[in-house]
């Protein structure tokens, strides 16, 4: 289990879940040790759960206008600009990230059916409640994350994934970097089938999700390296910089710049 002070993760310890859950994780810290109070979440290709025991937070979404205030969700792959702001004096949460087509393993329902941000019991009924209660009775974090391992292992639901993970896999292995027509062919079915697929269990477009894919892999290098900004724009094959920074920009709300300075400061992405 990896953990420093405030921040604690730990994989699965079954082999088979650990193709659906990349990671189980706990914060505790008070918010007056945060730099910032509010945190605008940066689009990142896998789906998070959180609980919030009793301190909620409020989310704001900028681009729907609306906002939330909750003590347990389920955020979708999405490029709308979110942030988060505690609305008690600490922060403590419990939850997971899982793999983008993680909510599938767990609903036969169309993710981009699915809200914005999805209330865990609503989507999992008693399932969701009985660990929500659990959970409160639990005497250290080892005991939670085994807890939430098996409600996820006992839950899986059994469905052919199996060429939206290749789909996934491949725009990975290719940094994003790979056009529709590619992806078709090496999967040997119509754009029109990926695109379902991608709607029914990530819950977004091909589209949005490799410009997704990108920014990751943009985000990862403005954090843990000294390239320049042009440098790294043309390691992602942006040859225009100022296409670079309008990408960057539309997505994030922020230029490259502004973005590898506040990047230190997220606490809820770990690049």
């Amino acid at each position: 289990m990896e953990n420093d002070q405030n921040f604690l993760i730990r994989k699965p310890v079954n082999s088979f879940l650990s193709n659906i859950i990349e990671c189980f994780f706990y914060i505790d810290i008070p918010v007056c040790q945060l730099t910032e109070k509010a945190e605008f979440m940066i689009p990142f290709p896998r789906i998070t759960m959180g609980y919030f025991f009793d301190h909620p937070f409020r989310v704001i979404n900028d681009t729907l206008n609306e906002s939330k205030l909750i003590n347990n969700a389920i955020s979708r792959i999405s490029t709308q600009k979110i942030n988060v702001l505690p609305a008690t004096d600490r922060i403590r949460i419990v939850g997971a990230h899982l793999k983008p087509f993680g909510l599938a393993c767990y609903t036969q329902k169309a993710v981009n059916s699915l809200p914005w941000l999805i209330d865990i019991e609503e989507l999992f009924g008693h399932m969701a409640r009985e660990f929500l209660l659990k959970i409160h009775h639990l005497a250290n974090t080892e005991e939670m994350f085994t807890a939430m391992e098996d409600i996820f292992l006992n839950n899986i639901l059994d469905r052919d994934l199996s060429l939206i993970i290749k789909a996934l896999e491949l725009i990975e292995s290719n940094s994003g970097d790979i056009e529709m027509t590619l992806l078709s062919e090496q999967l040997n079915v119509s754009d029109r089938t990926i695109r379902n697929h991608f709607y029914n269990y990530v819950g977004c477009s091909p589209k949005e999700y490799i410009r997704i894919v990108k920014l990751k892999q943009i985000a990862y290098q403005l954090k843990h390296s000294q390239n320049s900004l042009t440098n790294i724009a043309y390691s992602n094959n942006y040859f225009d910089q100022a296409h670079f920074v309008h990408e960057v920009k539309g997505i994030t709300g922020q230029s490259p710049g502004q973005l590898r300075k506040d990047i230190p400061d997220f606490r809820f992405l770990q690049f």
